[in-house]
């Protein structure tokens, strides 16, 4: 009987072993475990171990459906960000709840209706922001005359200064130190969270402080940030209507909790929050778009006459009104995308699909949208770059044709958020779009790419 117990005692703990050793490796070649589980489960779900839970991939169109009506109390976008941030150890102290709740509903609101309507009266300030940017990048020629630049890190200043101009307004977009943090900030939160994910809890803190100097990125923020919150709080506390800013921060402001007024600081912290997202992404694709322009040389020209034409001073709202441009970062996305999941989902409770595909409480549920887009029965030569798949695919769509090169059944924009095309998560995304299309059309405008 003791043998008994003890083989079993071994043999969990070796699978216990087993379990955490393929954890770690998730760390290392995540992306690339599931991308082969994929393949191998032929469309079905499947589990891929990660060092704190497993991740169920979903990838039919009713089990992506089901992902995205299910409660808010049941699987939470909101408890997958506090545990991949940990904010209580990145970002000073401040504290998330594992489900934001209605008192959340405004900043939604904020971000989809209101910033997107001020979009076009913005357009000149953020081309002109982004046409300083770069050519601030580029004013110290080498002595032949060319400029030699690393393209990441310049889009990414870039953005940085153009989504500080949309989110603090120009006055803080235009303070270097701030502007530095801001650019920072969600470059430390993410490396200090990766490493926290193998640190010891009594040790985070220490770590921590370490790997962020402090907390120095959002102490920045905070201290630039603070006496402006405070004193628009106290102006719309009073109803003031006089000059009031148009910028993002001003919007959540004003769509933040009303009868339990938010403090200065809790404040603060929901706007940092919002402003982590809003860079990454947008610097990575912008920047896999003028790489695949300098790969590819033929999409130059055609691109170049589409924009010149509907667009000649780089200005334009909708890039509906350019299908080739539109079609062409549409497949740098597809083809280049440095994220492998997608709506992720983190289940607060046990949760069942209708199919009885179980999530177990803690675990997550997430699209594999890279192997997604990389599946040639989803998509005709998969691997290869075809700038213009998707503008063909749309005019056939549009005529009720179908279209072997797109696993869509209706034509869609870069912008668009569907089952088939679930690159931004869910929500309307258009208002971060635009400011790609400026930086690509300040590159069709110079004369040599």
């Amino acid at each position: 009987m003791y043998a008994y117990i003890m083989l079993l005692f071994l043999l969990s703990l070796l699978l216990l072993c087993i379990r955490c050793l393929r954890g770690w490796f998730y760390l290392i070649r995540g992306p690339e475990m599931i991308d082969e589980a994929y393949v191998s489960a032929g469309g079905m779900p499947f589990k891929v171990p990660t060092p704190n839970n497993n991740h169920l991939m979903v990838t039919s169109s009713y089990h992506i459906k089901e992902l995205i009506n299910a409660p808010l109390q049941s699987l939470s976008l909101h408890a997958v960000a506090k545990e991949i941030l940990q904010p209580k150890y990145t970002m000073s102290g401040f504290e998330w709840q594992d489900q934001r709740g209605i008192e959340g509903t405004g900043f939604v609101r904020a971000l989809r209706s209101r910033l997107t309507a001020h979009l076009p009266g913005m357009l000149p300030d953020l081309k002109r922001m982004v046409d300083a940017a770069i050519m601030e990048e580029l004013s110290t020629p080498e002595t032949d005359g060319s400029v030699h630049c690393r393209l990441f890190p310049l889009i990414k200043r870039a953005v940085t200064k153009v989504n500080c101009f949309v989110f603090f307004g120009e006055q803080l977009a235009r303070n270097p130190e701030f502007t530095a943090a801001a650019l920072e900030f969600p470059q430390t939160v993410i490396f200090a969270s990766e490493i926290l994910r193998i640190t010891p809890s009594f040790l985070r803190h220490s770590v921590a402080s370490l790997v962020t100097e402090r907390h120095r990125a959002v102490k920045t923020l905070m201290r630039y940030l603070e006496p402006v919150v405070n004193q628009r709080l106290a102006m719309r506390a009073v109803g003031s209507t006089e000059n009031v800013p148009v910028d993002c921060m001003q919007w959540l402001i004003e769509t933040s909790p009303r009868k339990t007024q938010w403090t200065t600081a809790r404040m603060v912290g929901e706007i940092i929050a919002v402003w982590f997202g809003s860079v990454h992404q947008l610097a990575m694709t912008a920047t896999y778009a003028i790489e695949d322009l300098c790969l590819h040389e033929e999409y130059v020209h055609p691109l170049r006459e589409e924009i010149n034409r509907i667009a000649p001073e780089g200005l334009c709202p909708e890039l509906a009104a350019m299908p080739l441009l539109d079609s062409f970062l549409r497949e740098t996305v597809r083809c280049t995308n440095s994220d492998a999941i997608t709506v992720r989902r983190k289940a607060l409770t046990p949760f069942t699909f209708s199919d009885g595909v179980r999530v177990d409480q803690g675990d997550w549920v997430c699209i594999p949208q890279r192997a997604m887009m990389r599946d040639p029965a989803r998509y005709s030569h998969a691997q290869q770059f075809d700038g213009f798949r998707f503008a063909r695919a749309n005019k056939l769509l549009a005529l009720n044709e179908g279209c072997a090169d797109v696993p869509e059944g209706a034509p869609l924009q870069l912008t668009d958020v569907d089952v088939d095309w679930p690159i931004w998560g869910l929500g309307n995304t258009a208002w971060w779009v635009l400011p790609l299309f400026s930086l690509i059309a300040f590159a069709m405008h110079t004369p040599r790419l």
